[in-house]
Formats: C-alpha cells, sequence, structure tokens
C-alpha cells in the first residue's frame, strides 16, 4: 500500500504544474480617491474583449501604462494640495498667533498710557504726602528741639544744684573716702586669706581626688587580675579535661589495634578461609587437566571420523566432487539472493523513509512560507510604525522648540528694571518688617502696630505703645538690618534650649517662628527701648527683656539663662519646689544669695531662664511647651534692647528658622537687587519659567522616549528582515533537499527493479540446484547412507566436544572465581595490616599530643603562679594607697577648717565695710546725684545737638521735596493730556513710543499675514480641484486596467502535450498534457523506454533535446523518439518459448510487448518483469536439457 502511495504521490508531482499570474498591485495614496469618483462605464472598448493573446497583451500594456501614469499624478496632485492645505493651516496659525499679538499690543499700549497716567497721578500724591509728612516732620522736629533746649536748661539748673549738695556732704564727712577705702582693703585682705584657703582646700581635695583614682585604677587592676587568673584556671581545668579525653582515645586506639592483630580472632578467620580457598582451587585445578585430557580424546575421535569420511570421498571421488561443486553453486546463489534481499529491503526503507522526510519537508516548506508572509506582513506594519512615530517625534520637536523660544523671551523679559521698581523698592525697603509682613499677607502681625488688644494693660498704656510703632526710624526695631540680626539670635536661643535640655535636662521642643510673635518683639522693643519696663500688652508670647552695650543675643542668653541658672539651682538647694517659693526666698534671703553666689540684688530673679525652658511658672503651672517665638534687636537709652517672644499656642502659621530666615533673605535680596537695577523673578514668572521648565523637561523626554521607541522598532524591523532572509534561505535549502529527495527516490525505484528481477533469477537457479543435489545423491544411495551416517557420528562426537568445551569453559571460570576471592582474602588480610599500621601511627601521634597538653598545662601553672604574684603585689599597692587617702583626708579637713576661719574674718571684713559704707552713704548719694547730673547735662546737649541738626536736615527735605512736587505736578500735566493718536503728546515719554512702535509693527505683520492667507486658499481650492479631476482619471485607469488584466488572464495558460510513443514519464504511459504560463521557460523532461534509449522531442521540423529550455508563447505540441537497443532486439526475435507445466506437458507462452499493455499499476510492472525473468530461467533449463 505504501509503495502505491509513493507512486501516486511521484505521480501528483509530476503533473502539478501551476502557474500564478502576478497582477500590479495598486495602491491609492488615499482612501478619499473614490469617496467622491463614480464610474459607470469608463470605456465603450471594454464591452468587446480581445481576440488574441497579442491584442489582450497590447491592451493590457497600455492600460498598464495609463494607470502609472494616472498613479504619478495622483500622487503629485494629492501631495502638492495637502502641501498647500498645511501651508493654508501654518497661515491660519500664524494669522491667528499675529491677530492675538496685534491684540496684545493694543492692550499693552492702552495699558501702559493708563498705567503711565496712574503713576503720575499717584506720585503727584505722594509728593503732596511727601510734602506735607516733610511739613509735619519739621514742625515735630522743631517742637522737639525746642522741648529738648527747655530739658537742657532744666539740666543745667540740677547739676548745679547738685555740685552744691555734694560740696555741703563732703565738708560734713572728710575722711568718709579714707575709712571706707581702709575698710575695703581690709575686706580684700580678708577676701584674699580666704582665697588662698580656698585654694589649699582644692589642692588637698585635688591630690585626694588623685588618690581615689589611683585606688579605683588599682582596685580594676586588681579585678582584671582577678579575671585573668579565672580564665587561667578555667583554661588549666580545660586543658587537663583534653588530657583526659586523647588519654581515653589512646586507650581506644590500643584496644582497636589489639583486635586487628595477627593473634586477634578476625585475622585467624581469615587465614582459614584463604587455607580452605586455596584448596578449593587446587581441586578445580586437577578437574580442569581431567576434562582437558577427555577432550583430547574427543577430538582425536573427531580426527579420525574426518579421516574415515574423507575416505570414503576418495572412494567416490568424481560423485562428492559433482555433489560439492552443486552444493558450493548453491551456497553461492543463496549467499547472493540473500545479499540483494537486503539490498532491496534496505532501498524499500530508504524510500520510505525519504517519502516520510518529503511529507514533512513539504508540510514545514508551507508553514515557513506562511510565517515568511507574516512576517513580511508585520514587517510592513513595523514600518508604518516607524512613520507614524517619526511624525510624532516631529511634532513634539517643532512642540519643544516653541516653548523654548518662549522661555527665552520670559527670561529675556526678567532682565530690565525700571525707575519705578527701584523707587518702590526702596519704599519697601524703607518700611523694614512692616513690608515683609505685607508680601506674607500676615494682617494679625501688621495689626500689632496699628490696633490694641481688649485688656487691661492696653488701656493703660496702649496709646504710648502705638505712638512707640506709629513712625520708622533708622533704628527701629523693624529695620530690616535689625530683623537679620534678631533672627541669627533666636538661633542661639534654640541651640542653647537643644544643647543644655530643660529643668533636669528635660528636651526642649525646636523652636519655630511666625511673623505675629515676630511683630509682638518688635513692638515691645520699639517700646521698651527708652525704659526699663515691659509692655505686657500681648499674652501670650511671654516676654524676656535685655538691656546691654552689645547687639548680639549670646550676651541676652547669659544673663537669662547661664546667670539665672546658677541662681535656679542655688534656690533648688536651699529647698525652694516652686518659683513661687524661690520669690519668697530671693526677697527674704537678697544678702545671703549675694554673698553665696556673687549676684547681686538687682539681678536675683529666675523668671526669665524658666520661661526660656517652658516652665515659666515652675512647681505651679504648665503652660505648654514653646511652639513658635519671635525676636527683636534695636538702640534705645540703655544701650541695645533684645526682646524675645515665646509662644506656647499653634494659632499662627509656623516656619522653621532656616525656612524663615530663607523666605526673609529672599525679600531682602529681591529688594536689593530691584535697587540696584537686577530684576528678581516673582513666585508667578518662577512658577511660569519653572512650568515651561518642566514642559520642555517633559518633552525632551517623551523625544528620547520616542526615540528610543524608534530605535527599537528599527532593532525589530531589522530583526523581522533578518529573520525573513533567514527563513527563506532556510526553506529554499529544505526545497532543495526535497528536490534532491525526489531524484534519489528515483534513482532507488530503478534499482529496485534491476534488484527484482536478479532475486527472481536467483530463486529459480537455487531450486534448479536443489532438483539437480536430490537427483545426485538418489544416483549413489549406499555411498550416500555410509557418509550419512559417518556425518552423524561426526556431529555426534562435535557435540560431545562441544559439551567438554562448556565443562571446561565452567572449570575455567570457577578457577577465575576462585583466584578473585583468593586475591579478595589476601587484600582484607592486607587491609588488616594497613590498618593496624595507622592505628599505630594514630597511637603515637595522640600520645605526642599527650606530652604536648602535659606541657601546656606546666606553662599554665607557671602564668597562675606569676598571677598570684601579681596579686599580692597589687594587694599592697592598693593597702598603701588607701593609708595616704587617709592622710589626704586628714589634711582635706585641716585646709577646711582654715578655710572656714578666713570665712570667718572674711565675714567681720564685710559687717566693717558695710558700717562703713552706712556713714559713706549720704555723701556717696550725693556724689552719684553729681555724677548723674553730669551725665545728663552731657546727654541732654547731645539730644539738642541732633535735634537741632535733624531740624535742619527736615527743612532741606521740606525744600527738596517743594522742588518734587513742582516737578509732579508738571508730569502729571502732560500725562493727563497722552493721545496715542497724537504722537507729539509722548513724544518724549519712551515707555510709550516703545509700545506704540510695537503696537504698528504688530498690525502691519497682520495685515501681511492675512494677504498671504488670502492668497494661500485661493491656490488650496485650484489644487484640489486639480486633485479631484485627477483622483477621476486615476479611477478611470483602474478600471481600465482592471479590465485589461482580467482578459489577459484567458490568453497566459498554455497545453504542453506530449506524446510518449509507449515511453513511461514518471510512470505515466501513453499522452501526457502539461499546463504552462505564457511567456515563461519549460524545461523538456526526459521519459523512459524498456529496450530503447531516449533520443529527443520533436514538433514538426524543429528537434528539443532533454532537459533543453524551451519559450512557452502558445499551444505545443512534442513527440518522443527513440532508438531501439541490440540486447532488445534480440529477446524480441524470440516470440515462443517451450516451457514445462506441473503435468509435464510442453505449452507455448507468447510475449507480449510493454508498450501495448494499458495497465500502470506498480503490481502490473513487477509481474511482468517476474514473467520475464521465470521464462528466461525456464528457456535456459530447456536449452541445457536438450
Amino acid at each position: 500500500m505504501k509503495k502505491k502511495n509513493i507512486q501516486k504521490i511521484a505521480l501528483i508531482m509530476a503533473l502539478s504544474s501551476t502557474f500564478i499570474i502576478n497582477g500590479a498591485n495598486k495602491a491609492i495614496a488615499d482612501e478619499s480617491v473614490y469617496k467622491d469618483s463614480t464610474i459607470e462605464n469608463p470605456s465603450g472598448e471594454k464591452d468587446t474583449k480581445a481576440k488574441t493573446y497579442e491584442q489582450a497583451k497590447e491592451n493590457y500594456d497600455k492600460a498598464k501604462d495609463n494607470l502609472d501614469k494616472e498613479e504619478k499624478n495622483l500622487e503629485q496632485s494629492q501631495k502638492d494640495y495637502e502641501n498647500s492645505k498645511e501651508e493654508e493651516k501654518n497661515l491660519e496659525k500664524e494669522n491667528k498667533n499675529l491677530e492675538e499679538e496685534n491684540k496684545k499690543a493694543k492692550e499693552d499700549l492702552d495699558s501702559t498710557v493708563e498705567d503711565y497716567k496712574s503713576q503720575k497721578e499717584k506720585d503727584l500724591e505722594n509728593a503732596k504726602n511727601e510734602k506735607e509728612s516733610a511739613e509735619k516732620d519739621l514742625k515735630e522736629k522743631e517742637e522737639k528741639t525746642n522741648k529738648a533746649k527747655e530739658e537742657l536748661d532744666k539740666a543745667d539748673e540740677e547739676e548745679k544744684k547738685a555740685s552744691a549738695d555734694f560740696e555741703k556732704e563732703k565738708e560734713k564727712n572728710p575722711n568718709a573716702e579714707e575709712s571706707l577705702k581702709d575698710a575695703e582693703n581690709k575686706k580684700k585682705e580678708a577676701e584674699e586669706k580666704e582665697s588662698q584657703a580656698q585654694k589649699d582646700l582644692e589642692e588637698k581635695s585635688e591630690s585626694l581626688k588623685q588618690e581615689e583614682e589611683k585606688l579605683a585604677s588599682l582596685n580594676k587592676d586588681q579585678e582584671n587580675l582577678k579575671n585573668d587568673l579565672n580564665t587561667a584556671n578555667e583554661q588549666l581545668a580545660k586543658i587537663k579535661d583534653e588530657e583526659k579525653k586523647i588519654s581515653n582515645e589512646i586507650d581506644e586506639i590500643k584496644k582497636s589495634i589489639g583486635e586487628v592483630s595477627e593473634d586477634s580472632q578476625s585475622y585467624k578467620d581469615l587465614q582459614n578461609k584463604l587455607g580452605e580457598k586455596e584448596q578449593e582451587l587446587k581441586e578445580i585445578k586437577e578437574n580442569l587437566k581431567t576434562s582437558k585430557s577427555e577432550k583430547k580424546s574427543i577430538e582425536d575421535k573427531i580426527s579420525k571420523l574426518q579421516e574415515d569420511i574423507q575416505n570414503l570421498k576418495k572412494e567416490n571421488e568424481e560423485f562428492s566432487k559433482k555433489l560439492d561443486d552443486l552444493n558450493k553453486q548453491k551456497t553461492e546463489k543463496e549467499e547472493s539472493k540473500t545479499e540483494k534481499e537486503n539490498k532491496l529491503n534496505a532501498d524499500n526503507t530508504k524510500i520510505e523513509n525519504l517519502s516520510k522526510e518529503n511529507e514533512n519537508l513539504q508540510k514545514t516548506i508551507d508553514k515557513e512560507k506562511e510565517k515568511i508572509k507574516n512576517l513580511n506582513t508585520a514587517k510592513t506594519e513595523k514600518e508604518n510604525s516607524i512613520k507614524g512615530k517619526t511624525a510624532e517625534k516631529t511634532e513634539l520637536e517643532t512642540n519643544l522648540k516653541s516653548k523654548k523660544e518662549e522661555l527665552k523671551r520670559l527670561e529675556e523679559s526678567l532682565k530690565t528694571v525700571s525707575e519705578e521698581e527701584k523707587q518702590k523698592a526702596k519704599e519697601k525697603w524703607a518700611k523694614g518688617s512692616v513690608g515683609f509682613f505685607e508680601q506674607n499677607k500676615s494682617q494679625k502681625a501688621l495689626d500689632v502696630f496699628t490696633k490694641l488688644p481688649n485688656n487691661d494693660r492696653a488701656k493703660e498704656i496702649g496709646q504710648e505703645y502705638l505712638d512707640a510703632n506709629r513712625n520708622m526710624s533708622s533704628d527701629d526695631s523693624r529695620s530690616l538690618e535689625n530683623m537679620k540680626k534678631a533672627i541669627e539670635a533666636l538661633k542661639v536661643v534654640n541651640e542653647k534650649r537643644q544643647k543644655d535640655g530643660g529643668i533636669d535636662g528635660r528636651k526642649l521642643s525646636v523652636l519655630q517662628i511666625s511673623d505675629f510673635d515676630m511683630a509682638v518683639a518688635q513692638a515691645n522693643a520699639n517700646y521698651s527701648a527708652n525704659k526699663i519696663e515691659h509692655a505686657g500688652i500681648h499674652q501670650p508670647p511671654f516676654e524676656n527683656l535685655h538691656w546691654g552695650g552689645s547687639d548680639k543675643g549670646k550676651e541676652a542668653i547669659e544673663g537669662w539663662w547661664d546667670q539665672e541658672k546658677i541662681l535656679f539651682d542655688y534656690l533648688r538647694t536651699k529647698g525652694c519646689k516652686s518659683r513661687e517659693e524661690m520669690g519668697y526666698y530671693i526677697a527674704l534671703h537678697s544678702d545671703e544669695i549675694f554673698k553665696d553666689t556673687g549676684i547681686s540684688k538687682d539681678f536675683q530673679q529666675v523668671g526669665h531662664y524658666t520661661n526660656l525652658v517652658d516652665d515659666l511658672m515652675w512647681g505651679q503651672f504648665k503652660f505648654g511647651d514653646s511652639y513658635t517665638s519671635g525676636y527683636a534687636i534695636r538702640p534705645g537709652m540703655f544701650g541695645f534692647v533684645q526682646s524675645l517672644q515665646l509662644n506656647y499656642t499653634k494659632d499662627n502659621e509656623a516656619h522653621s528658622i532656616e525656612e524663615y530666615e530663607k523666605l526673609f533673605d529672599d525679600y531682602c535680596t529681591n529688594l536689593q537687587n530691584l535697587m540696584n537695577g537686577i530684576k528678581t523673578p516673582s513666585k508667578e514668572d518662577l512658577a511660569k519659567i519653572e512650568d515651561l521648565k518642566k514642559e520642555i523637561d517633559a518633552l525632551e523626554k517623551q523625544i528620547a522616549a520616542k526615540n528610543s521607541e524608534i530605535e527599537k522598532e528599527k532593532e525589530d524591523l531589522q530583526a523581522i528582515k533578518q529573520d525573513i532572509a533567514n527563513k527563506e534561505k532556510e526553506n529554499q535549502e529544505k526545497i532543495n533537499k526535497l528536490e534532491e529527495n525526489k531524484k534519489e527516490i528515483q534513482k532507488l525505484e530503478e534499482e529496485k527493479k534491476v534488484l527484482e528481477s536478479e532475486i527472481n533469477s536467483l530463486t529459480a537457479e537455487i531450486n534448479e540446484l536443489d532438483t539437480k543435489i536430490a537427483n545426485h545423491i538418489a544416483s549413489n544411495k549406499e555411498y550416500g547412507e555410509r557418509l550419512t551416517k559417518l556425518e552423524n557420528d561426526l556431529a555426534s562426537t562435535n557435540k560431545e566436544l562441544e559439551d567438554k568445551n562448556n565443562e571446561i569453559k565452567t572449570l575455567e571460570d570457577a578457577k577465575t572465581k576462585a583466584e578473585e576471592e583468593k586475591i579478595n582474602l589476601q587484600n582484607q588480610i592486607l587491609s588488616l595490616n594497613e590498618k593496624r599500621k595507622t592505628l599505630e601511627n594514630s597511637l603515637k601521634a595522640k600520645e605526642k599530643e599527650l606530652e604536648d597538653k602535659k606541657s601546656e598545662e606546666n606553662s599554665k601553672n607557671e602564668e597562675i603562679n606569676k598571677l598570684n604574684e601579681e596579686t599580692n603585689k597589687l594587694n599592697q599597692n592598693i593597702e598603701n594607697t588607701n593609708k595616704n587617702i587617709s592622710d589626704l583626708k586628714n589634711k582635706k579637713d585641716e585646709a577646711a577648717k582654715a578655710l572656714a576661719e578666713a570665712s570667718e574674718e572674711l565675714k567681720l571684713a564685710n559687717e566693717l565695710l558695710e558700717q562703713k559704707n552706712q556713714e559713706f552713704e549720704s555723701y556717696s548719694k550725693a556724689k552719684e546725684n553729681l555724677a548723674k547730673a553730669n551725665r545728663k547735662v552731657k546727654a541732654m546737649k547731645k539730644v539738642f545737638e541732633d535735634l537741632k541738626k535733624s531740624k535742619e536736615d527736615a527743612e532741606n527735605n521740606l525744600k527738596l521735596k517743594n522742588e518734587n512736587l513742582a516737578n509732579a505736578e508738571a508730569d502729571f500735566e502732560i500725562a493727563q493730556n497722552i493721545d496715542v493718536n497724537n504722537p507729539q503728546s509722548y513724544e518724549n515719554i519712551e515707555e510709550i513710543n516703545k509700545k506704540v512702535k510695537a503696537k504698528e509693527n504688530a498690525q502691519i505683520a497682520l495685515d501681511k499675514a492675512k494677504e498671504n492667507l488670502d492668497r494661500q486658499k485661493e491656490k488650496t481650492n485650484k489644487l484640489k480641484d486639480e486633485f479631484d479631476e485627477a483622483k477621476k482619471r486615476y479611477a478611470m485607469a483602474l478600471a481600465d486596467f482592471n479590465f485589461a488584466q482580467k482578459d489577459l488572464e484567458r490568453f497566459m495558460s498554455v497545453n504542453i502535450n506530449l506524446d510518449l510513443d509507449g515511453g513511461d514519464l514518471n510512470g505515466v504511459l501513453g499522452n501526457v498534457s502539461i499546463k504552462g504560463q505564457r511567456n515563461t521557460k519549460y524545461k523538456l523532461p526526459k521519459p523512459m523506454k524498456k529496450g530503447f534509449k531516449f533520443l529527443y522531442w520533436k514538433d514538426g521540423d524543429k528537434i528539443y533535446y532533454p532537459n533543453s529550455e524551451i519559450y512557452l508563447k502558445e499551444n505545443i505540441n512534442l513527440k518522443a523518439y527513440w532508438q531501439e537497443l541490440k540486447e532488445a532486439k534480440e529477446k524480441a526475435q524470440r516470440p515462443k518459448q517451450k516451457i514445462k507445466t506441473k503435468d509435464n506437458q510442453s505449452k507455448t507462452k507468447i510475449e507480449s510487448p510493454s508498450s501495448n499493455n494499458p495497465k500502470t499499476g506498480v503490481g502490473n510492472k513487477i509481474s511482468i518483469i517476474l514473467t520475464s525473468s521465470l521464462s528466461g530461467l525456464l528457456y535456459a533449463l530447456l536449452r541445457k536439457r536438450k
């Protein structure tokens, strides 16, 4: 069945020649080609089809040329139309932009004019206000100057009176100063004595401390030695344990050595087994010797039988020779037949494998073609995707360029600063913190300077508080310079809180800043600048105030914190458990406190410290940890006043000190830059710039991403192309392999036919030889019987020999096995010896290890003895140190006693000094009053001189403000008469001239753009008409082409008719008709015919040789021509052959030429071959018999 299938496949493959007309696949550039075009009957010629191929080909070529032409026209027309539309779109966009620019230019012009007028009106108003302010300032300064003159005169009178009072006191106590000086000297001597006693005590204490530290160090060394000794004892115990362990291991090894010694039972058992195995081996060798002797006897018997057979054959030499010849011939024929049958089976297997391989190859080829088709589709899709992404990238790049230009324009617009902006910056700078709070929209902070809360303190001093904050001055706490110092001071406060912590080391919160707390601090500092008094208007926050010669926060902290903490800690040692108790104690024990701490009465307070550590009313109640803070610094009558505000509420917007400082610095830097002509962008501008930068960054990232996508797509495309190339190459290799397999199958089929014929002939010859051998043996029956008996005896003896050989082999195997077992036992004994040797070596090693451990134990004992000696020495050292400490303690007690005596002397000296001070009090008071009066006169003179100069400055300022007012009135008059349609009205105003020029340029550009747009629209409409016309022409040309293509297909198929003249083409007999494609080449096949040689194909007078190519133009008829072979001719001359049938009747078989047989199946072909072979064999036998 399989052979038939193979033949069918071969037949189908030989006949399956098809063609495909690859018509032009036309791609229309725009799907809209057909939307507006309807072709009912594009050409009247299409009603009649072509009559000939040439006519159809000519129509097709014309239609194709016309289609190509119209396609190019359509593509160009579409391209021109789309370009024009794009240009029109760009112009419309440009018009829209220009209209916006024109509108913006007009708005800018109008806005500039209005701003200019408004500014000039504002300038005029400012000039009036400044004049009024200058007049008011002058009036106030005149009043203050007059008042200062009066106070200076009054101070002079007070100085004269104080001088007279002092002279009177001096007369009363002429030696007051000398007595007081003696008392002070005595006090100084007592202080020095006390200081020396204190120093001695400290030295003794230090020596005692050093000895105690030495004792502590010695105790530590003692503890370390103790630990080292314990460690050494532990290590010694461990060494002894290891010694014990090694001793046990030595015992185990000795035991193991005893188990494998030559006297052990296991060793003796192996020796006994070895003796038994040697005895067994000896018996096997003896039996083997006997069997070999018996084998020799059998071999002698065989030799005798063979000799008898040879002698018998010699007696019948001629008969035997013929029989041997017949058997030899039969053997040779059988071997040849087997060889050919094997070759035939191999060929069948190979054909079957090749057919399966071809079937699989064809399936694979078809699948690969489908994959290649899919890959080509994917390739097209990938190319289209790359085009799309490239277009998207171009659009992104255009957008990026636009954004960059917009950013550049915005950045350039922020580089110039107007005079108006400079003036505004100066005014803001002059406002100080008020301008900063205004920018922050901190109305609550601004209200501190202008409004009062509803409380008793506000009703009491409210007006004075507001007056102190009404006008700004250069030394105002609100000045930006002073505010900068205040922020720095807050850093010092925060650092102190975090470093030292609160009471008992409590962790304090990190302070933040609020505008409200800063405003309160500034307002309070202004109020307290010239008086020692808290404002107390706003609570919370809670205030610390400091007056001193420094404007640094560090000085205030030293008083508020360092000094008051000393007093706070001292009062706690006195048993005070609350701030209230501390207040009572201070009131009752001021002198004692001064004596113990050195803090004078005026500075004996703790409230600043408790406020700083968030425990204002320590021991009584708490308000909570401070959350926000404020600080202010300014100069005043008593040096610099510093105000710290701490607020536990969370009612106000807060910033960290660092954040607040940055906001403040940015504000100051911006104002300074503006005043210096440098513009700092506003938040809105910065936000816009930041947004543009983000957009640019995003676009750049998108472009980069798009580039990555395109590169990835290109890589994918390249991979697809490579995949296509690889698959096409692989598929071609498979196609080549398929063709090679087909040729191999054809070759094998031809080989099979020859082999089958030869096998049939050999079978017949072997049958004939069997008959001959049987007949030959029958002709000499007696000889045959004798020979048969001898041969049977020989076969029986050979069987005996075989059995004996098997017996010998069994003995040989047993011998080998016994020898192996003997060697195994010997090896076991050797292994025991090796094991014993290894154990003995281990024993030596362990004994050496035990010896080392004992040595280590001796070393460790020496180390322990040494540690014990060191411990004894250290104990003696500790005892000596304890004795020294005892002596130093006695000396320290003596020094303490001397200090107490010196302190008592100092107390008496202080009492004497106090007595002298009381005597000196009236004298001193008069002297102090005189000094105060002198200072007051001096201060008042300076105030008067300053006010006098200030008055002169105010007069000059008023004069300048009058001039400014006149200029402002003139500018205002000009501004009111500005008319944008009258250039003369603004000819000297640069900013308006610029805006007018910009407006005119924008209008000119817009008018020009509108003209360009109108022209472009006309051009686009014209191109659209041309494009519509081109679409119609293309649709008609396409219809003509499709018709001509379809009509041409009728003429493209041609028939190749092959007359085989009795031959065989790939298993097909008779005539063969093959379909071909016009205008292609066809390779002529080579048919086969038994007994003939193929010469050529002939068409009329034309001759074509096999494998030559013909060009197919029309149907063609070819006939095969043959040359008869000589051998075939001879066979053909023997039409009749005599054969014998089973009943020995002669019959005549008539052979028919294979060309007359219409059957084409494989079975019929084999039957013909077999019949022919058998006929030849029978014919040869008959001839021989005759």
